[in-house]
């Protein structure tokens, strides 16, 4: 194999420039901001607690991963595109009222948003927001709720972006060994394609 690899030092030479130019890619790579809010599920005031922050059940959280789910249905997305949202969004509830989160607290919901432009994240991120606050309406609208009892939403945390920062060492010896096993691998494989072609010549010489 050594001697394969020696003979055939010109595609090793190849894949390890092809290695540095990959190499370059990932310790360089293109800036990603992603922009995130909160929002909270509110319900509705009462005499006994006019404020509505007392009153935080199970079943608010429950309906905010109901938003959840319709905005990243296939028809939300779409919903959502036709609304300028062009970047890689999520919505993660941050409390369901699961047996995970025992300690039932204020039932939230963070919405995020990845992309290029910072400012253009953290609009994207207001516009789902604002889709979220409609479609919790939406889900309440003809079911005879009296809308003074309607369960509301509002931004505890404003859209902020920050850069993503990833680990650029991991990516390095990413494509350190796989430059390594690739270049090793094709300079055999061209080493055995060559030497064969060779025997076939020298056969069909000799006939």
């Amino acid at each position: 194999m050594v001697r394969a690899l020696l003979r055939r030092w010109y595609v090793l030479a190849l894949a390890a420039v092809l290695t540095l130019a990959g190499a370059v890619v990932v310790a360089k790579p293109p800036v990603v901001y992603r922009s995130a809010a909160v929002v909270r599920i509110k319900p509705p005031e009462t005499p006994q607690d006019p404020s509505g922050m007392t009153d935080f059940r199970p079943s608010l959280a429950i309906i905010g991963a109901a938003v959840v789910t319709v905005l990243k249905s296939p028809s939300g997305t779409g919903e959502l595109r036709q609304a300028g949202v062009s970047g890689d969004f999520d919505l993660a509830p941050r409390n369901t009222g699961t047996t995970k989160t025992e300690a039932y607290v204020v039932p939230t919901v963070e919405i995020s948003v990845k992309g290029a432009d910072p400012k253009r994240a953290d609009l994207e991120v207001d516009v789902i927001v604002q889709y979220f606050g409609t479609e919790l309406r939406r889900l309440q609208d003809g079911k005879n709720i009296p809308e003074q009892r309607y369960i509301t939403s509002d931004q505890l945390v404003p859209a902020t972006a920050l850069p993503v920062l990833g680990v650029k060492s991991r990516g390095l010896v990413g494509v350190a060994a796989l430059g390594m096993l690739g270049g090793v691998a094709c300079t055999l494989w061209t080493d055995e394609y060559l030497r064969s072609r060779a025997r076939r010549r020298t056969v069909l010489r000799a006939a």
